[in-house]
């Protein structure tokens, strides 16, 4: 079985005020849980999704471990960071480190892999001049340079950047950018207005329907061209659509299609946890579920949020479509634009996607 995602904003205190920042980083928050209680919450996390055992009982996704991504904000600005991964390694869990990778160099790298780190994410939103227009002068080098260090150091890289009108067009360099740098993986993820994206940025700045369907088609045609290089989405629950139907035709599909968790996975697949111990769905779905001060995780994982998302009680196009369990809509897209229902149908699930049950 896949493992399970447990995406974690160690803190919303950020080098950077990058224009389309979804949790709009920058400050620390005040109640950010301390040190030992994020070795507690690891504790949990490891007694849950410990190896061989479906532990969380019927809140467990069966998985065998579970693998952390310690973000923010910034990651690496929490002084405690490298206590936390020592505990957590130590706890058998497999770690990730989602950095805008202004402050990653040799020696960070190094201590990263030494204390347990697996795999470092930075982004990269297109060439130099686009990158740059939106985290900020001088961030595109640092953040090569970031990578580069990290694969020196012997660690895996994904370069995940944010499709927007803005930079849709650099799609395919940005492919490049991440084959040259040695990336395992290249994850796309597609802009959603929230957060500082929303006073930065053009109201427009959102692929619309036809052109994110184009879109996730021009990812399967660089995908069968570049098959070293993994090629996958984050919120796109619909590019599993377009992989299907490749497969059905007998054309290749990569090997994550058969084995990981399809479409969209908040609360089959993953969950976010917020700084102050909120357990939210996914990173951008701001459903709360429990809180880790004073909720269990097993409890949040039986939650009714995680159980109507991990059931795929959607409704509207969503409920009716043929493609619910490989895909199931994207449901932040669902939240912003249902009146609060993340179980509502995707806004951008077009014609080209769906088809009647």
């Amino acid at each position: 079985m896949p493992k399970y995602n447990i995406n974690w904003n160690l803190t919303r205190q950020c080098n950077l005020r990058c224009k389309h920042c979804y949790y709009e980083a920058g400050t620390q928050l005040e109640d950010e849980l301390s040190t030992a209680e994020c070795f507690a919450v690891l504790d949990e996390i490891a007694e849950v999704f410990g190896a061989g055992a479906g532990a969380g009982g019927e809140g467990s996704a069966g998985s065998a471990g579970a693998r952390v991504t310690f973000g923010g904000g910034e990651a690496l600005l929490r002084e405690d960071l490298f206590e936390i991964i020592s505990h957590a390694k130590e706890r058998g869990l497999h770690l990730v480190l989602a950095s805008n990778g202004t402050l990653l160099n040799e020696e960070v790298a190094g201590r990263l892999k030494a204390a347990g780190v697996e795999e470092v994410i930075i982004p990269i939103d297109g060439t130099q001049e686009t990158h740059d227009f939106i985290r900020g002068e001088g961030v595109f080098e640092k953040a090569v340079q970031g990578a580069r260090a990290c694969r020196a150091a012997g660690l895996g890289l994904v370069v995940d950047p944010c499709i927007m009108k803005q930079n849709e067009a650099e799609t395919g360099r940005i492919i490049e950018i991440a084959a040259d740098l040695g990336a395992r993986q290249c994850r796309f993820f597609h802009y959603i207005p929230m957060g500082r994206g929303k006073e930065r940025l053009p109201a427009d700045t959102e692929l619309g329907s036809v052109q994110y369907a184009e879109n996730l088609s021009l990812l399967y045609e660089e995908q069968n061209k570049r098959r070293e290089l993994e090629i996958c989405t984050t919120q796109a629950a619909q590019y599993w659509v377009v992989l299907k139907r490749k497969a059905e035709q007998g054309l290749f599909v990569p090997e994550f299609f058969y084995n990981e968790i399809p479409g969209c996975r908040a609360a089959t697949g993953m969950l976010s946890i917020k700084p102050n111990g909120d357990v939210v769905p996914c990173p951008l779905l701001e459903v709360k579920a429990g809180n880790l001060r004073e909720t269990s995780l097993r409890e949040i994982l039986n939650s009714r949020v995680f159980v109507a998302l991990k059931n795929r009680e959607v409704k509207g196009k969503c409920a009716e479509c043929r493609h619910k369990e490989i895909c199931g809509g994207c449901r932040v897209r669902a939240f912003l634009n249902g009146d609060g229902d993340y179980l509502a149908e995707d806004p951008l699930c077009s014609e080209f996607f769906f088809e009647e049950m």
